[in-house]
C-alpha cells in the first residue's frame, strides 16, 4: 500500500515539493479534521445501536484462502476488516493506489478503504503488485462506495487503495478472512480494529452514493431479525428469517433468506413497482427489463416473473397468463388469472393492483397501483385459474 515510487517522483518536482510542504501540514491537520468529519458522517445503525442483523456469509468461510466475493447489489455480507494507516501503522504510507492524484492522498480522504487479496500466495514477493491481485471483493473498481456497519454505527467508504491481508492467522474469530482494510480515521470512528463488519454496495446510480441512499439498518434474517426494524427502501432488499415474504410497515416487502434466489429477485421486483401508477394496458409492448412508470395487473405480474428469470421479455395479458407454466399453486409462486384480472403470490405475499378493503388489511390498503396486499384468504370476488413457474 505504500506508494514509494509516487513520493519519489513528486519529490523531484519543484512544484511538487511546494505541494508536499502543504501536504505535511495536511498530515497533521487533515487527519484530525477528517476523523471529525467521519465521526459526523457515521450514523447510528438504528436508535439504540441496533446492528443490521445477520448478513450472508461469503463463500470460503473457514478456509484461509477464500474464494473472491462477488458482491450483489442490495445484499449485505459479513466480512473481516482491519485498520491501517495513521499513527498506529505509519509504514503503510499516506498514498492509496488509486491512479487519480486528486483522490490518492488518503489523509485528505479519510473515508477510504483498501480491497485486499485472498490469493493463496503473494505475487508481490516475487513480482509486481497489480490491481487484479486485490480480489477479495471481486476486484471492485476504484471509487466503489461501500456502506460498512460495525458496533451500531455505519459509514459510507470509497475504494482508493488495494493490498494484501492474508497469511497465517489472518482471520476474524468466526473464520472470515480479512477482505478490506479501513483507513484509520474511518476505522476508529467505526470501532474497527480486526473485526467482523457488515458491508453492502451503495447504489451506483445518480447521486445515491453521495446522498448515502442506503438505509442505516436492514436485517437479513437470522437471530437478530426480530430485534431490528427491516429496511424501508426499494433500493435495498431486506431479508427475513425463513422462506416466506413479509410485509414491512412502509408497504415494501422483505424476502425470506431461505427462499430461492429467483424468489428473492421477484420480491425485489415487486418492491421496484412500489409507487408506479395503474394504467390499463401499460407496460405492454415494452421490454420487461425496463421499469416503466405505470403497469396494469398482467404487466405487473409479468414484470415480477421476468425478474425471477422465468419469463420472457414481453408482458402477457391475463388471459395468456391462464396458460402460463404448470397448473396449480406452486411451492413459492402462484399466479391467479382470469380473462379480466391477474395477481401473484410470492412466497405467501400477494402483489395485486386491485384496491379492495375486504382483501387488503396491510399498509397499502386503499392505495393504487401494483403493491403488496395482505389478506387471510385469496380474493374470492371471482374464479381463478392458478398456475406456477416450473420448479417454483
Amino acid at each position: 500500500m505504500n506508494e514509494l515510487r509516487i513520493a519519489v517522483a513528486l519529490a523531484r518536482s519543484r512544484r511538487a515539493r511546494a505541494a508536499l510542504v502543504g501536504a505535511l501540514m495536511l498530515v497533521v491537520l487533515v487527519p484530525l479534521l477528517g476523523a471529525a468529519a467521519i465521526l459526523g458522517a457515521v450514523g447510528e445503525a438504528e436508535p439504540g445501536g441496533c446492528e443490521p442483523g445477520v448478513a450472508e456469509i461469503p463463500a470460503g468461510s473457514g478456509s484461509l484462502y477464500a474464494e473472491p466475493l462477488q458482491l450483489v447489489p442490495g445484499r449485505r455480507y459479513e466480512v473481516g476488516a482491519t485498520e491501517y494507516g495513521g499513527p498506529g501503522d505509519p509504514s503503510s504510507g499516506s498514498y492509496g493506489s488509486i491512479p487519480d492524484p486528486a483522490q490518492s492522498y488518503l489523509p485528505a480522504h479519510p473515508d477510504s478503504f483498501a480491497e485486499l487479496s485472498v490469493l493463496a500466495s503473494n505475487p508481490a514477493n516475487g513480482g509486481a503488485f497489480t490491481f487484479q491481485d486485490a480480489n477479495a471483493l471481486g476486484v471492485l473498481p476504484y471509487m466503489t462506495a461501500l456502506r460498512v456497519w460495525h458496533d451500531g454505527r455505519s459509514a459510507l467508504l470509497f475504494k482508493r487503495d488495494i493490498g494484501y491481508g492474508q497469511g497465517p492467522g489472518q482471520m476474524i474469530e468466526d473464520g472470515q478472512p480479512y477482505r478490506l482494510d479501513v483507513w484509520w480515521a474511518a476505522a476508529r470512528a467505526l470501532g474497527v480494529s480486526k473485526s467482523a463488519v457488515t458491508v453492502a454496495l451503495a447504489p451506483a446510480s445518480g447521486a445515491a452514493a453521495t446522498l448515502e441512499a442506503l438505509p442505516e439498518a436492514s436485517p437479513e434474517g437470522g437471530s437478530r431479525a426480530g430485534e431490528c426494524p427491516l429496511a424501508e427502501s426499494p433500493e435495498v432488499l431486506a431479508l427475513a428469517p425463513g422462506a416466506r415474504t413479509r410485509i414491512l410497515a412502509s408497504g415494501l416487502a422483505a424476502a425470506g433468506i431461505a427462499a430461492p434466489a429467483a424468489v428473492r429477485e421477484m420480491v425485489a421486483a415487486g418492491n421496484r413497482l412500489f409507487g408506479t401508477a395503474y394504467v390499463y394496458g401499460a407496460a405492454h409492448g415494452t421490454p420487461l427489463s425496463d421499469l416503466e412508470p405505470a403497469y396494469d395487473c398482467s404487466s405487473a405480474v409479468s414484470y415480477v416473473l421476468h425478474a425471477g428469470g422465468v419469463f420472457g421479455e414481453d408482458a402477457e395479458d391475463s388471459s395468456e397468463l391462464e396458460s402460463y407454466g404448470d397448473p396449480g399453486p406452486g411451492r413459492y409462486i402462484s399466479i391467479y388469472a382470469n380473462a379480466a384480472h391477474a395477481f401473484i403470490y410470492v412466497a405467501g405475499l400477494r402483489l395485486d393492483t386491485v384496491e379492495d378493503a375486504a382483501y387488503d388489511s396491510g399498509p397499502n390498503s386503499g392505495k393504487p397501483g401494483a403493491r403488496w396486499r395482505v389478506s387471510p384468504t385469496v380474493p374470492g370476488w371471482a374464479s381463478w385459474t392458478v398456475r406456477h413457474p416450473p420448479g417454483l
